[in-house]
Protein backbone atom coordinates (compact mmCIF):
# COMPACT_ATOMS: atom_id res chain seq x y z
CA UNK A 1 0.00 0.00 0.00
CA UNK A 2 2.55 2.43 -1.52
CA UNK A 3 5.57 0.91 0.19
CA UNK A 4 6.30 3.52 2.76
CA UNK A 5 5.69 1.23 6.25
CA UNK A 6 8.57 -1.28 7.36
CA UNK A 7 8.23 -4.11 9.41
CA UNK A 8 10.30 -6.66 10.89
CA UNK A 9 8.94 -10.11 11.66
CA UNK A 10 10.88 -12.97 13.89
CA UNK A 11 9.93 -15.60 16.54
CA UNK A 12 12.46 -15.03 19.10
CA UNK A 13 12.54 -17.24 22.43
CA UNK A 14 9.56 -18.47 21.21
CA UNK A 15 7.74 -15.09 21.17
CA UNK A 16 6.55 -13.10 18.10
CA UNK A 17 8.48 -10.17 17.79
CA UNK A 18 6.54 -7.61 15.57
CA UNK A 19 8.25 -4.03 15.14
CA UNK A 20 8.32 -1.59 12.35
CA UNK A 21 6.80 1.70 11.27
CA UNK A 22 3.19 2.49 9.55
CA UNK A 23 4.15 5.41 7.29
CA UNK A 24 1.41 7.95 5.52
CA UNK A 25 1.28 6.88 2.07
CA UNK A 26 1.93 9.95 -0.05
CA UNK A 27 -0.61 9.33 -3.14
CA UNK A 28 -3.29 9.05 0.01
CA UNK A 29 -2.22 10.84 2.30
CA UNK A 30 -3.18 7.84 4.67
CA UNK A 31 -1.68 5.79 7.00
CA UNK A 32 -0.71 2.32 5.23
CA UNK A 33 0.09 -1.20 6.94
CA UNK A 34 2.35 -3.79 8.36
CA UNK A 35 1.68 -7.35 9.19
CA UNK A 36 2.86 -10.63 11.05
CA UNK A 37 1.15 -13.45 9.04
CA UNK A 38 1.20 -17.32 9.62
CA UNK A 39 -0.52 -20.31 7.18
CA UNK A 40 -2.03 -19.54 3.80
CA UNK A 41 1.44 -20.47 2.28
CA UNK A 42 1.11 -22.10 -1.45
CA UNK A 43 2.79 -25.42 -0.93
CA UNK A 44 2.52 -25.82 2.49
CA UNK A 45 -1.07 -24.89 4.17
CA UNK A 46 -0.85 -24.97 8.08
CA UNK A 47 -3.81 -26.75 10.08
CA UNK A 48 -5.12 -24.48 13.05
CA UNK A 49 -6.99 -25.72 15.64
CA UNK A 50 -10.77 -26.20 16.03
CA UNK A 51 -12.33 -22.96 17.70
CA UNK A 52 -15.31 -23.48 16.03
CA UNK A 53 -16.98 -24.18 19.47
CA UNK A 54 -14.96 -21.29 21.47
CA UNK A 55 -16.40 -17.80 21.82
CA UNK A 56 -12.97 -15.75 20.35
CA UNK A 57 -9.83 -15.73 20.90
CA UNK A 58 -7.37 -15.34 24.10
CA UNK A 59 -3.95 -12.72 22.77
CA UNK A 60 -1.33 -12.80 25.40
CA UNK A 61 0.76 -9.64 24.15
CA UNK A 62 2.76 -6.39 25.62
CA UNK A 63 3.29 -3.22 23.20
CA UNK A 64 6.34 -1.58 24.03
CA UNK A 65 5.23 1.19 21.74
CA UNK A 66 3.03 3.54 24.17
CA UNK A 67 -0.14 2.08 22.65
CA UNK A 68 0.10 2.36 19.35
CA UNK A 69 -4.14 2.46 18.03
CA UNK A 70 -3.92 0.58 15.25
CA UNK A 71 -3.39 -3.09 15.79
CA UNK A 72 -5.92 -5.21 14.48
CA UNK A 73 -6.11 -9.26 14.06
CA UNK A 74 -7.45 -11.49 11.20
CA UNK A 75 -7.83 -14.82 10.32
CA UNK A 76 -9.57 -16.91 7.03
CA UNK A 77 -10.33 -16.29 3.21
CA UNK A 78 -13.76 -14.61 3.57
CA UNK A 79 -15.20 -12.05 1.40
CA UNK A 80 -18.56 -10.77 1.70
CA UNK A 81 -20.45 -9.99 -1.61
CA UNK A 82 -20.07 -6.14 -2.31
CA UNK A 83 -16.74 -6.25 -0.10
CA UNK A 84 -13.68 -4.24 -0.78
CA UNK A 85 -11.64 -5.75 -3.18
CA UNK A 86 -8.18 -6.35 -1.11
CA UNK A 87 -10.36 -7.08 2.36
CA UNK A 88 -9.81 -10.68 2.97
CA UNK A 89 -10.93 -12.64 6.22
CA UNK A 90 -12.56 -11.33 9.50
CA UNK A 91 -11.04 -8.84 11.14
CA UNK A 92 -11.21 -6.97 15.01
CA UNK A 93 -9.21 -4.50 16.83
CA UNK A 94 -6.69 -5.37 19.01
CA UNK A 95 -5.83 -3.59 22.29
CA UNK A 96 -2.78 -5.14 24.01
CA UNK A 97 -1.41 -4.08 26.90
CA UNK A 98 1.44 -1.47 27.24
CA UNK A 99 5.05 -2.35 28.95
CA UNK A 100 3.98 -5.86 30.44
CA UNK A 101 2.45 -9.05 28.98
CA UNK A 102 -1.19 -9.51 29.91
CA UNK A 103 -3.86 -11.51 28.28
CA UNK A 104 -6.51 -10.03 26.09
CA UNK A 105 -10.08 -11.66 24.73
CA UNK A 106 -11.53 -10.67 21.37
CA UNK A 107 -15.09 -11.85 20.94
CA UNK A 108 -15.81 -13.56 17.79
CA UNK A 109 -18.70 -10.82 17.46
CA UNK A 110 -15.95 -8.40 17.29
CA UNK A 111 -14.63 -9.94 13.89
CA UNK A 112 -16.28 -8.99 10.40
CA UNK A 113 -15.65 -10.24 7.04
CA UNK A 114 -16.70 -6.51 5.88
CA UNK A 115 -14.14 -3.56 6.37
CA UNK A 116 -12.39 -0.99 4.25
CA UNK A 117 -8.95 -1.93 3.13
CA UNK A 118 -7.83 1.34 3.28
CA UNK A 119 -8.37 2.00 6.86
CA UNK A 120 -8.78 -1.39 8.10
CA UNK A 121 -12.05 -0.42 9.77
CA UNK A 122 -15.19 -2.12 9.84
CA UNK A 123 -17.91 -1.10 7.02
CA UNK A 124 -20.51 -3.10 8.39
CA UNK A 125 -20.43 -5.49 11.98
CA UNK A 126 -21.42 -8.99 13.24
CA UNK A 127 -23.51 -7.19 15.46
CA UNK A 128 -25.22 -5.34 12.64
CA UNK A 129 -25.20 -8.13 10.22
CA UNK A 130 -24.54 -12.31 11.36
CA UNK A 131 -23.34 -12.75 7.57
CA UNK A 132 -20.53 -10.94 8.88
CA UNK A 133 -19.54 -13.08 11.64
CA UNK A 134 -17.30 -15.68 11.39
CA UNK A 135 -18.81 -18.71 9.80
CA UNK A 136 -18.48 -22.23 11.19
CA UNK A 137 -16.10 -23.74 8.63
CA UNK A 138 -13.43 -20.77 9.42
CA UNK A 139 -13.50 -21.25 12.68
CA UNK A 140 -13.13 -24.82 12.03
CA UNK A 141 -9.92 -24.43 10.47
CA UNK A 142 -8.60 -20.35 9.92
CA UNK A 143 -6.33 -21.24 7.12
CA UNK A 144 -4.37 -18.36 8.23
CA UNK A 145 -4.32 -15.74 10.65
CA UNK A 146 -2.60 -12.01 10.60
CA UNK A 147 -1.75 -9.46 13.20
CA UNK A 148 -1.58 -5.87 11.84
CA UNK A 149 -0.06 -2.12 12.37
CA UNK A 150 -2.35 -0.24 10.37
CA UNK A 151 -4.40 2.76 9.16
CA UNK A 152 -2.92 4.85 12.37
CA UNK A 153 0.68 6.11 11.71
CA UNK A 154 3.69 5.53 14.31
CA UNK A 155 5.96 3.03 15.45
CA UNK A 156 5.23 -0.36 16.45
CA UNK A 157 6.79 -2.77 18.94
CA UNK A 158 4.35 -6.09 19.80
CA UNK A 159 5.60 -9.17 21.55
CA UNK A 160 3.18 -12.13 21.11
CA UNK A 161 3.62 -15.11 23.48
CA UNK A 162 0.09 -17.27 23.04
CA UNK A 163 -2.88 -17.22 20.51
CA UNK A 164 -5.68 -19.69 21.68
CA UNK A 165 -9.66 -19.71 21.86
CA UNK A 166 -11.52 -19.21 25.16
CA UNK A 167 -14.38 -20.06 26.38
CA UNK A 168 -14.83 -23.46 24.43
Amino acid sequence: MGGQSTSRVAVENNVLNFTGMCAIVPSLQAPGFITAVTGGGYFHHEKFVDVSSCQGLSVEAKDFSGGYKGYRMSFGTAKPIGGKFFAQGYKANLYPTVGSFGTVQIPFTNFTDFWDDATGNPIHTCGENKNYCPDKKTLFDMKTMSIWAEGVKGTIHLEVRTISGYGC
